[in-house]
């Protein structure tokens, strides 16, 4: 599997288990992101590929913050790539204008 599917994967796992933990069905999801339901099918199949932006509006619909990240694998963080979520989040006082 490549790194980068590996991360969408790891990365879908995480909106799908919120969406369990929340109780928030596809249609549901759709209504919160103003979207159609089968876009919503499509992003959770990986039928499609979506922007940060979207992602940003996923984590929204779900109480979340999504934080994008990069790291130098030369300092060590190869161990960690490919597939590990960030972990970090803003402080719920953090300028909203600083997030997608």
């Amino acid at each position: 599997m490549k790194s980068i599917d590996h991360i969408g994967s790891a990365f879908l796992r995480r909106i799908l288990l919120r969406m369990k933990q929340l109780g928030v069905n596809q249609t549901e999801l759709a209504k919160r992101m103003h979207v159609s339901r089968p876009y919503i099918t499509k992003v959770l199949r990986q039928d499609v590929n979506f922007s940060f932006r979207t992602a940003a509006k996923l984590a929204n619909a779900l109480k979340m913050d999504f934080i994008p990240d990069l790291r130098d694998r030369e300092a060590g963080d190869a161990e960690k790539l490919p597939g590990q979520l960030v972990t970090a989040a803003y402080p719920a006082d953090a300028p909203k204008n600083l997030l997608f």
